[in-house]
């Protein structure tokens, strides 16, 4: 039917299970090209953004995160006829399909509201050329349909979404890569990737060596499946090492991979070597992952609210200094230091980590929890509109946590999951000579002496003001032993 076809590319940065880009096959174009658009609402803010009400002035993507971009770009340039335009999608796209000959444009369905706006208005603007724009479902486990509810009918609780997903869906097989594609590379692009890579400072030695693209991240995929992830239970939680966690974020997060693909491949590696508890909880991290897609596609902008889904009155703070030594790992709280300098490093940190330092800046900064997960935003490589607002909206305790208002005591996490402060250690260097357990909460003297900040907040008289005020914000005035009954610390 169309002899000149594009796929409008976003978070589907690849080849196999691309139900999008099957479906522009399907009446054997004599074209195919594929198209990225550098600006919103990827690398920028524009006309349908929430951009985040905060002191800071950053740029929407940090420098690490535009590395994992601009690579995962490269390695599908290599391979397909990519073009990079300059703007906003539905000011940008029209007048690139015109100049092109495109007959039609095809691509994912979204479900966070800035994506939404931008696929409807760029599908208004198309319509108005006469050149249809076509949406497929493609990044999730499950499509929409399968799902044994209605969206708004959403389970509040992860525990029930699993159930009955579980019970009644069963995932589809993912789609192979074509075989042909009616396209050769385009030499332009590749150009540009390749200079604004050069342009970039080189990855930090001390992280994980993360490479963008389909490529490297089913090489991972199958490196971890051969024998890691079957210990992921037991070692999940750690904080350093290479295979402790799967490390797949950052490719789930672009579409480098597809989780319908890494399902297969790990029902796969379970038939070779006898399924376990592991294997089970990698699916169970899956799973978290589909929750909060469906979250936001049920909630919309609520998810972005201060009070959340609930609609709390709490009165978050909004201090620019406390945000700051957040940000810059000089809290005083080791393990909360030693994870944020990661981060600001590498543009990753374990789950445990992201946890541990999200319960502290709600629970002891009493900080605007969107604060937070924009912050995450500007820095993640893994960065996932789904899953970071709907785990910040969950560690705020203004999401879909059946147990209220969880805590983390950073003291007692480094004991945990540092037990020999290697990972203080590797990140707060000015620390490294002082010994557990004296390194987790370092006596004042011992601070001094060593160039440390002191405690931004008592620890203790933080969490107790936090868990008040929620409460009154949630039940209203608390009464004798009431508040153990709404909170958790965490394991």
């Amino acid at each position: 039917m169309y002899k000149r076809v594009a796929l409008w590319v976003l978070n589907d940065l690849r080849l196999h299970d691309h139900p999008a880009l099957a479906a522009a096959l399907r009446n054997m174009p004599q074209e195919v090209r594929f198209v990225y658009v550098w600006g919103p609402p990827s690398v920028d803010w524009g006309e349908f953004s929430f951009p985040p009400n905060w002191p800071l002035g950053l740029p929407r993507i940090s420098q690490a995160r535009q590395r994992f971009l601009l690579e995962s770009l490269l390695d599908l340039a290599q391979r397909i006829h990519l073009e990079i335009v300059f703007g906003e999608p539905h000011k940008v796209l029209v007048r690139w399909a015109q100049e092109r000959g495109i007959e039609a444009i095809y691509g994912h369905r979204e479900w966070a509201p800035e994506e939404v706006a931008y696929q409807q208005a760029t599908e208004a603007s198309l319509r108005e050329a006469g050149i249809p724009l076509f949406l497929y479902e493609g990044n999730a486990l499950y499509e929409r349909d399968q799902l044994p509810f209605p969206i708004q009918s959403l389970p509040r609780l992860f525990t029930r979404f699993r159930q009955l997903v579980e019970q009644a869906v069963a995932v589809k097989p993912p789609l192979p890569a074509p075989a042909n594609l009616p396209s050769i590379p385009q030499v332009s692009s590749q150009t540009w990737l390749k200079e604004k890579l050069h342009a970039l400072p080189p990855l930090s030695p001390l992280g994980f060596p993360f490479k963008g693209g389909e490529r490297a991240g089913q090489q991972r995929v199958r490196e971890y499946f051969a024998g890691p992830v079957f210990s992921y239970k037991q070692t999940r939680n750690s904080l350093l090492g290479w295979n402790f966690s799967s490390h797949f974020s950052p490719w789930l997060a672009l579409g480098c991979l597809s989780p319908r693909w890494v399902y297969a491949e790990l029902r796969e590696a379970e038939k070779k070597r006898e399924a376990n508890e592991s294997t089970y909880w990698l699916f169970f991290e899956l799973l978290w992952r589909e929750y909060f897609r469906w979250l936001m596609a049920c909630w919309g902008r609520k998810i972005f609210a201060a009070g959340g889904i609930h609609g709390y009155k709490l009165p978050w703070k909004r201090e620019e200094a406390l945000l700051r030594v957040w940000i810059e790992g000089r809290t005083g709280y080791p393990i909360v230091d030693a994870a944020m300098r990661e981060l600001a490093t590498t543009g990753w940190t374990s789950n445990r980590a992201r946890q541990i330092v999200a319960s502290f800046f709600t629970k002891n900064l009493f900080l605007d929890w969107r604060w937070g997960a924009a912050y995450f935003e500007t820095q993640l490589i893994d960065y996932d509109v789904y899953s970071n607002w709907g785990n910040w909206l969950y560690q705020a305790g203004v999401g879909t946590d059946g147990r209220g208002f969880r805590w983390f005591d950073p003291l007692r996490q480094a004991k945990l999951y540092d037990p020999s402060g290697s990972f203080i250690h590797l990140w707060i260097p000015e620390l490294k000579g002082i010994a557990p357990p004296r390194l987790f909460m370092p006596e004042p003297a011992l601070r001094l002496r060593h160039d440390y900040p002191q405690p931004v907040v008592d620890w203790s008289e933080s969490l107790k003001y936090a868990k008040d005020t929620y409460w009154r914000a949630v039940k209203g005035m608390p009464k004798g032993n009431q508040l153990l009954k709404l909170f958790q610390e965490e394991e």
